[in-house]
């Protein structure tokens, strides 16, 4: 892995951080959260409510949406939207996106646009072509969960803040062993940083290009 760059956050940055499901926002892009939750405005996408077979989805819609406020109050962070799309039909949803003004963000967290999950990627597709449309100058970096990305290419070492990480996924801990997945795939990403030996979880990002195709 050949990463480089870090992502540092600065006095004057104004973060958005797009998160397709209620969790996604802690699995991939928890370090602005944590280390710059009073910058950072976070929007999700879909209500969640395909989460979990043993409930309705009207019924998990409400679990979702109380697990996600209570983490938000945990965190506290400048602002939080529940746009309330229908979960696994975001290819539907395009007139969420345009909901948000872009326009003001420093730095813009999204999903992968290769990401195995589809609402992950049309959410950052429909995301990317209304940056490209408002003309939005922020940069952008892909998270990844789950999959890693081929060639990653910024870091933020949460190894002093790894913890902090583990209890936000908790407040969604109904949803399967994210918490082993998300944290083993920060150390794996760790491990690959060779001169760099005393981190031990890192997220890494990809740049991602606003004018680059779905």
């Amino acid at each position: 892995m050949n990463v480089r760059k870090g992502i540092e956050f600065n006095e004057e940055d104004k973060i958005a951080v797009i998160a397709p499901h209620p969790d996604d926002e802690c699995l991939g892009a928890s370090a602005a959260l944590i280390l710059a939750p009073q910058k950072t405005d976070i929007y999700v996408l879909t209500d969640g409510s395909r989460g979990a077979v043993e409930r309705t989805p009207e019924e998990e819609v409400l679990v979702r949406r109380a697990q996600f406020e209570a983490e938000m109050e945990y965190v506290k962070p400048h602002s939080y939207t529940w746009l309330g799309g229908v979960d696994t039909k975001m290819s539907r949803h395009r007139d969420l996106v345009s909901k948000i003004d872009f326009r003001p963000y420093t730095i813009i967290f999204l999903p992968w646009l290769k990401s195995f999950h589809p609402d992950h990627r049309y959410a950052s597709a429909f995301c990317l072509d209304e940056i490209r449309q408002q003309k939005a100058e922020g940069a952008c970096y892909f998270y990844e969960i789950k999959a890693p990305f081929y060639d990653p290419t910024h870091y933020v070492d949460i190894t002093g803040i790894y913890e902090e990480k583990r209890k936000l996924i908790r407040f969604h801990e109904d949803q399967g062993p994210q918490e082993e997945l998300a944290l083993s795939l920060n150390a794996f990403r760790a491990a690959q940083m060779m001169n760099k030996p005393e981190t031990k979880y890192v997220e890494t990002y990809l740049k991602a290009d606003p004018g680059m195709g779905f």
